[in-house]
C-alpha cells in the first residue's frame, strides 16, 4: 500500500507541474497573438487624403485608402534569400530587373502579409490589407523626389509558379505582391495598377 501512495504522490506532483507548464506555453502563445494586429479587426477603408501627399526623398510607397506609407528598397534579388529578407525588413521590395517609375514599364514591388514574430524589422505585416483594395484605388510612388500616380485595375491571386506578373510591359504600371492567406505561402495576390 505504501508505494501505491508514492506513485500517487509523485504523479500528482508531476501533473502539477504539466499543468503549470501548459498554463504558460498558453499565455505565452496568446499573449503573442495578442500583441500583434493580425487578429485585430481590419480597419475601414478610408477615403483619400484631399490635401496632396507629402514629399519624399527616397523611393517609397503610399495607398491612401489603406493608409499604408512604407519605403521601397530597390534592386532586391528576389532569387537570393537572405537579400530580400533583409530588405523587407526595412519595408517593401523592388524587385531586381524591374523597371523604376518614369521608365515606362513594370515597376514590380512585394511586402510581407504575415507578422512573423521571430524575425526582425517594422514591416513584417505591410500587405496584410492589400486584399481590402479595389479597381480605382489609387497608388502613389515617390521616385527622386517625384511623385508617380498609378490607379488599380487589375487585382487576382495566382500561384506561386506564375511568373508571368514579373514580366516587362509595354505601357507603365505597379504590380505589388503579397502571399496569401496571410502566415502561408500558398498563394499570391497580385495588384496591378496603371500610370496615370
Amino acid at each position: 500500500m505504501k508505494n501505491w501512495q508514492k506513485i500517487f504522490r509523485k504523479s500528482k506532483k508531476n501533473l502539477h507541474l504539466a499543468a503549470i507548464i501548459l498554463i504558460g506555453v498558453i499565455l505565452a502563445i496568446f499573449g503573442g497573438i495578442l500583441k500583434t494586429d493580425y487578429f485585430s479587426r481590419r480597419p475601414a477603408r478610408l477615403s483619400p487624403s484631399p490635401h496632396e501627399t507629402p514629399l519624399y526623398n527616397d523611393f517609397h510607397l503610399i495607398i491612401p485608402v489603406l493608409n499604408l506609407n512604407a519605403p521601397i528598397v530597390a534592386d532586391v534579388d528576389g532569387a537570393n534569400r537572405t537579400a530580400y529578407n533583409q530588405a523587407l525588413e526595412n519595408g517593401v521590395a523592388q524587385l531586381k530587373g524591374s523597371a523604376k517609375p518614369g521608365e515606362g514599364s513594370n515597376i514590380f514591388i512585394f511586402g510581407h502579409s504575415s507578422f512573423y514574430w521571430y524575425k526582425p524589422g517594422n514591416y513584417k505585416e505591410i500587405f496584410k490589407n492589400l486584399a481590402d483594395i479595389k479597381k480605382g484605388d489609387e497608388i502613389i510612388l515617390w521616385y527622386n523626389q517625384k511623385e508617380f500616380k498609378y490607379k488599380v485595375t487589375e487585382t487576382k491571386v495566382v500561384s506561386p509558379s506564375k511568373v508571368d506578373v514579373l514580366q516587362p510591359t509595354p505601357q507603365e504600371q505597379v504590380t505589388l505582391m503579397t502571399c496569401v492567406p496571410p502566415g502561408t505561402t500558398r498563394q499570391r495576390l497580385i495588384v496591378i495598377a496603371q500610370r496615370i
